[in-house]
């Protein structure tokens, strides 16, 4: 039987500790936010903010949190509520080693304390056999890790610092891109940056196969798709796996005393069936079968819910049962109500509300502004380059992402719909810009094309 972890409360603050004096130094290891992390939210919303606007928050978090997969909304804010899919589960045991697969089922916010995923173990009366059984059946879920051959550590940090990846993480501290001026400061950047943990947890050809195809791994495109070639995803592995790894406190390890045996065919079969019955299914898509040949979970609908209720998923801490516990942040808690409040007289977002909610459930406001809002953050401007690195007289709007407003007026709303679903092939409007436009799922993007393409945009001479 798995033992408890009762004793080791402060293990749980090691999962982080790396090893090596400058711990965050690396941008894959940025000191993470102690609640579920929404960038949307943490970009544009916060504590001070009247009700109302909070509210558009909390709207904003029951999509990101998945809220809507166990409470449905009605079918007149289905459009506008569309949720997220979680995380494929198909080849996991070959991409997280068995203490990882514990931890994340146990209590996901022990190996990755941001993580939007709830817990349903986490409470008083978690069953450590139920545990047990669901590890061993993602674990027993593999497929082959092709072999790669080692990338250039410093081409991958260039290429992290280049093609727009410190749009969304964070930039190494101390690095100067080419090209920059001496003379010129580099800021401490001040918004949020979406934290990285695969490089802790992935060995490094899971990670480069990760960056070669995020959306076969991350379906809700929240990691896009750079359309990285192998040698780069190996070089940007090699940047990333070159940060300190991750060391579990060796107390931790031996607590969870995992079997090194292969698990019985009856332990494998209650795992898959647990999958199922816990509601896992409601977020992840299930492995080798047709999710839908699943019973949706029969929770309570969204409009039901009482904003006003002490416990339920909004408790500050586990309940037990089959209530999931997200951990969190009070703001979050608070936008969640203010939303919960104002569900029953909300009526369908039009097209430029749902515009501006795709773009922050997409993080586009990190390198587009739309509206006055969003774009580049001041700080992370130097990262935003030429392809010619030296070209030092390059004005700023040659090397930043185009303003959005008025842009189906600019490039047509073909040319709109090729970049955003097809970026790879399409024709750039500025080619000597560096930052790539990223893939996303289409379904996604339906938003965007309705909102941008909207015939009544004018364009107000934005570069």
């Amino acid at each position: 039987m798995v033992k408890d972890l009762t004793g080791l409360a402060a293990a749980g603050a090691g999962l982080m500790l790396l090893a090596g004096p400058d711990v965050f130094a690396h941008p894959a290891h940025t000191k993470p936010v102690n609640h579920p992390f929404v960038v949307g939210f943490e970009r544009f919303h916060g504590p001070l903010d009247d009700e109302d606007y909070l509210a558009e928050g909390g709207f904003l978090l029951l999509n990101e949190l998945n809220c809507v997969a166990c409470h449905a909304p009605s079918e007149a804010l289905a459009a506008d509520f569309p949720g997220v899919v979680a995380t494929s589960l198909e080849g996991v045991g070959s991409r997280l080693r068995p203490v990882e697969l514990e931890l994340f089922v146990r209590n996901p916010r022990f190996a990755k304390r941001d993580t939007t995923m709830p817990s349903l173990f986490a409470g008083p009366d978690r069953d450590l056999n139920e545990v047990a059984a669901l590890r061993a059946w993602l674990g027993s879920l593999v497929e082959e890790v092709p072999v790669h051959p080692l990338g250039e550590i410093e081409s991958g940090r260039a290429l992290y610092h280049r093609i727009g990846c410190v749009a969304c993480h964070a930039p190494e501290p101390g690095y100067r891109p080419p090209g920059l001026p001496e003379e010129a400061d580099i800021d401490l950047v001040g918004l949020p940056s979406v934290p990285m943990n695969l490089a802790d947890h992935y060995g490094y050809g899971a990670l480069v196969e990760f960056l070669l195809d995020p959306l076969r791994h991350r379906p809700s495109g929240r990691m896009p798709d750079f359309g990285l070639s192998p040698g780069e995803a190996r070089d940007l592995a090699a940047y990333l796996k070159a940060g300190p790894d991750l060391v579990l406190p060796d107390d931790l390890v031996a607590a969870l005393d995992l079997p090194a045996e292969e698990p019985d065919p009856a332990l494998l079969a209650e795992g898959r069936r647990l999958f199922a019955t816990k509601s896992c299914h409601a977020c992840h898509a299930a492995p080798g079968e047709d999710a839908k040949a699943l019973a949706a979970p029969a929770a309570r609908p969204l409009s039901d819910l009482d904003p006003a209720a002490a416990g339920g998923c909004l408790s500050e801490r586990p309940q037990g049962g089959p209530v999931p516990f997200y951990g969190l942040a009070e703001a979050q808690r608070s936008a969640l109500v203010a939303a919960l409040r104002r569900l029953p007289v909300r009526q369908p977002a039009d097209p430029a509300t749902a515009l501006s909610s795709g773009m922050k459930r997409l993080n586009c406001h990190a390198c587009h502004e739309l509206g006055g809002v969003g774009g580049p953050e001041f700080a992370r401007e130097p990262y935003f380059g030429t392809l010619l690195d030296a070209d030092k007289g390059a004005e700023t709007t040659e090397r930043l992402p185009p303003v959005l407003d008025g842009v189906s007026g600019r490039i047509g709303n073909e040319g709109l719909r090729r970049i955003l679903l097809d970026p790879g092939t399409a024709p750039k409007s500025r080619p000597g810009l560096a930052t790539r436009m990223p893939r996303y799922p289409e379904a996604l993007l339906a938003p965007l094309l309705r909102g941008l393409g909207s015939a009544g945009q004018e364009d107000p001479g934005a570069p």
